[in-house]
């Protein structure tokens, strides 16, 4: 290969980097290769002392590139030093992927660890002004309704009479009515925070209190009662046959009377007033949790195929074939409040790894560059000796 192919095809493999760059190099060669003659040599000496211009002119990139990184050290840059590098060997190539797919992970592992900074940070900020200053109110979120069959309200108000009737219907209990389930009970009724008995009306009684259990079975009207500790004195027991304890010293009670009718009340937690209720009567049932502040976080009333059932967000109303569905806006609460910390303190940390994962690959990616520049600059020189 004479002189000028090799000057030829080496600024053709530079033609990637600025013009006055490639002519700085093409000058130095040309030199190069005059001082080489001057001195007796042939020029297919100089061209076999230089090899192959195609990989002479990748080191050449390589070092521009690394030039152009000591003057702006940005991450940009570095990567067009990397990739100028593995261009030199298969070796470099293969080390050069999975390093790019650990990239890759890095670029996820901030977005992720943003994306929960930012979810946290809004809904702990939005769900303390909430609780602070009533801003944003979450309960102005519109409801959502499901429905299989729906009557509208002129379909209703056609079988009543007028609105003093409606009224006064209004405090007539119908069938379903869950004042019903202990309203019309003979053996058992609540009266403020008491639980009134009449064993004489049913057919068995078991109480567990607070000093122990008692067990009252009626056997055709003989009352045969089975008491532990000091369960009887919790009683107080009045003329007419009726039998009263105060609703804090229950642990649970069931009865039933000759009717087929059922009371079931078992304390939960460590409340006295947090009851689990089960009242069946006259073919009617009503469920529900009494909370520790005396407010019915579950009510479950079912009558024959009817039923209603509330819970903390949502009214489930069955009537035959037709069913309502009303789910309110949930999830403001404290569990809300956790979760969001909890992605605000995940993001943080998350973002924390990731730094600390960058700082050390910029550190490892700098001395690997610069120990392959060191190589190739070696590489040059050592050409240009001989």
């Amino acid at each position: 290969m004479t002189q000028d192919a090799f000057i030829q095809q080496l600024r053709h493999e530079l033609r990637s980097l600025p013009k006055q760059v490639v002519d700085e190099i093409v000058a130095d060669y040309r030199e190069y290769f005059g001082d080489a003659l001057a001195a007796g040599r042939s020029e297919a000496e100089v061209v076999a002392a230089l090899g192959d211009p195609v990989k002479l002119a990748r080191e050449l990139k390589a070092q521009a590139s690394f030039r152009q990184w000591e003057t702006r050290r940005s991450f940009g840059n570095l990567m067009r030093v990397v990739v100028s590098i593995a261009g030199l060997g298969l070796l470099q190539l293969f080390l050069l992927i999975p390093f790019m797919f650990y990239l890759l992970m890095l670029t996820v592992g901030y977005m992720v660890s943003g994306a929960l900074v930012v979810a946290g940070l809004v809904t702990v900020v939005a769900l303390g002004s909430h609780h602070l200053f009533g801003w944003p109110a979450f309960h102005s979120l519109p409801f959502t309704f499901e429905s299989s069959d729906v009557k509208t309200g002129q379909q209703a108000s056609t079988n009543g009479n007028d609105d003093d009737d409606d009224d006064a219907a209004d405090d007539v209990p119908k069938q379903g009515d869950p004042r019903l389930a202990t309203a019309n009970m003979k053996v058992f009724r609540v009266d403020g925070d008491r639980f009134v008995l009449r064993p004489d009306a049913a057919t068995r009684i078991s109480v567990v209190t607070l000093a122990g259990p008692i067990d009252i079975k009626n056997d055709d009207g003989k009352l045969k009662i089975n008491s532990v500790g000091g369960a009887r004195d919790l009683f107080k027991v009045d003329p007419d046959g009726t039998w009263s304890i105060a609703a804090t010293d229950i642990v649970a009670l069931d009865l039933k009377d000759g009717e087929g009718d059922k009371v079931s009340v078992a304390r939960i937690g460590t409340g006295a007033k947090a009851l689990a209720w089960d009242i069946r009567n006259h073919g009617d049932h009503v469920s529900f949790v009494q909370g520790a502040d005396g407010s019915g976080k579950r009510l479950a009333v079912n009558s024959g195929t009817d039923s209603v059932v509330i819970d903390r967000d949502h009214i489930s109303i069955k009537d035959g074939s037709d069913n309502v569905v009303i789910v309110g806006p949930h999830g403001s609460g404290i569990g809300a409040m956790i979760y969001g910390f909890t992605m605000l303190v995940a993001g943080i940390v998350g973002l924390w790894l990731c730094l600390w994962l960058t700082r050390i690959t910029w550190r490892a990616l700098v001395r690997y560059v610069q120990r392959q520049l060191d190589l190739i600059t070696a590489r040059l020189d050592e050409g240009q000796s001989a």
